[in-house]
């Protein structure tokens, strides 16, 4: 297969994610519609039970579950609220940022345990890119969280930032661990809306997919390659500014 046939087919399958996206938005903008109100009104009554369960006699056990009936209701609405962020996406405002300050304000905003070792390796003197620069660090913050959890004994977090030899005038962020890696026949659903490989309440499986359209909306792309048994790497890729 030549160069521009890969081109093209890769150029087919972002088609194909982008329409399966725009299904899945307007599927969950009536989900989250839907939901909404009444999850509302059942949190709010709920609460409202709590707070007079002394004046009622309540007994101890029918707090507790009174108190797991808010916890889990919250939840929803966490999933939600999800769903409209992910159905309507948060304006952007895209102006020059500079990439390797965007890494380190998502390090410092990732959860990083004793047990994983970060190996940091920006290059200097990149060109700037075009993005919102709270969205674009909220994408980094998603892929390093993600590699983080996919090492829960421990191991080693790279990230990298370079200009591409091999695609002119294209930057790549680069985020590899030493986790388990992903299954073959996930790694192609990894940016579907609601698929995730994370255990119950650890995820709604939004996150991927919301920051799949932020990097289309900059005119750039997530690319995931995974080995079983050694790990994952995760690629960014912005286009840069003129010099």
């Amino acid at each position: 297969m030549n160069e521009d046939q890969q081109n093209e087919l890769g150029g087919t399958g972002r088609e194909d994610q982008a329409a399966k996206m725009a299904a899945m938005s307007k599927l969950a903008a009536g989900v989250a519609h839907e939901i909404n109100n009444p999850c509302g009104v059942l949190l709010m009554k709920l609460k409202f039970l709590l707070s007079i369960a002394d004046e009622e006699q309540l007994s101890s056990r029918a707090i507790s579950t009174l108190g797991v009936a808010v916890e889990q209701t919250e939840r929803i609405q966490t999933i939600v609220d999800s769903l409209v962020r992910f159905s309507r996406p948060t304006q952007s405002m895209p102006r020059p940022v500079d990439v390797n300050e965007a890494i380190d304000g998502a390090l410092a905003r990732t959860d990083l345990p004793a047990s994983v070792s970060l190996n940091r390796t920006l290059s200097e003197g990149l060109p700037q890119v075009v993005a919102d620069p709270e969205q674009l660090q909220q994408v980094i913050v998603e892929v390093l969280s993600n590699a983080v959890d996919a090492m829960p004994n421990g191991g080693t977090l790279t990230v990298t930032s370079q200009l591409l030899p091999t695609a002119p005038g294209e930057l790549a962020i680069q985020i590899r661990d030493t986790g388990g890696g992903i299954p073959a026949d996930f790694i192609d659903r990894i940016f579907d809306p609601f698929f995730t490989t994370k255990a119950v309440g650890k995820g709604t499986g939004l996150g991927l997919a919301v920051s799949y359209g932020a990097m289309q909306r900059f005119g750039g792309r997530i690319e995931v390659t995974s080995e079983r048994g050694v790990g994952t790497l995760a690629q960014i890729f912005l286009p840069a500014t003129a010099s």
